[in-house]
């Protein structure tokens, strides 16, 4: 897989793209079945390097060039095990987001006293990670200078014939506060917000947009319907996220 470049409606210099949504789960077996059922994806694949840190996964394929993650606890002493009881049950945990130079996003989140949870290196590329109680949910920064490379590029992955959906349109991050949000976001990215259809920016070809909500989790995922899918019900949840299918 080879993802399409869409950096050129970024600023010269730096760009990003929303590749990876992930769903914070107690089963992932079950909360895998429910998904791969409803939207008609083929089985996922495991990122090998989470068992490390207490997670099983498995990562789908939605088109060419975005993926939904599905992570569960190994045992109740992991982050994400607390974040489970701590929220009240599962929903939308972190985004997985590929910037083209990651120092102009760490200066802009420490000039908005954004944390740091993690600085290392995977598969031969830098990874930050931001903290969860600064920005609503886990954002994860993925250094990877080429539009057009991703990590699961030479990963073996199976393909549905017949997927309902094919791509990610965009997300949807609640709070409390969500003007509160959408600010600090948009000082973390270098944006400007979006009031004219909600509190939104931009990532690539898809958006982030900050709702109302008494948890601070990703709430809600923006789908494109394949070509001549069948339909799906509105208001499917699956792992405490809501999936929104809008015809392509």
């Amino acid at each position: 897989m080879t993802g399409t470049h869409d950096a050129g409606t970024h600023d010269a210099g730096t760009w990003e793209i929303l590749r990876q949504v992930v769903i914070g789960a107690r089963d992932l077996d079950k909360t895998g079945q429910q998904l791969r059922e409803a939207l008609n994806l083929a089985p996922g694949f495991a990122d090998p390097l989470l068992e490390d840190i207490g997670l099983a996964d498995e990562t789908l394929a939605v088109g060419p060039q975005a993926f939904l993650e599905i992570v569960a606890p190994l045992d109740e002493t992991v982050s994400l095990a607390r974040w489970i009881r701590k929220g009240g049950g599962e929903g939308g945990y972190a985004l997985s987001i590929q910037v083209s130079n990651i120092e102009p996003y760490l200066e802009r989140a420490a000039a908005a006293d954004v944390r740091t949870v993690a600085d290392l290196e995977a598969y031969g590329h830098r990874i930050v990670q931001l903290h969860p109680g600064d920005l609503g949910l886990l954002v994860e920064l993925d250094e990877i200078p080429d539009a057009d490379e991703w990590f699961w590029d030479q990963t073996e992955k199976e393909v549905s014939l017949d997927p309902r959906v094919d791509d990610i349109l965009g997300v949807d991050v609640s709070s409390p506060d969500p003007a509160k949000t959408a600010a600090l976001w948009a000082e973390v990215f270098g944006k400007k917000l979006d009031s004219a259809r909600s509190l939104s920016i931009a990532l690539g070809s898809r958006a982030v947009s900050f709702v109302p909500g008494e948890r601070s989790m990703l709430s809600a995922v923006d789908l494109a319907a394949s070509i001549g899918a069948n339909t799906v019900e509105p208001g499917l949840i699956v792992g405490g996220v809501e999936f929104r299918i809008h015809p392509g």
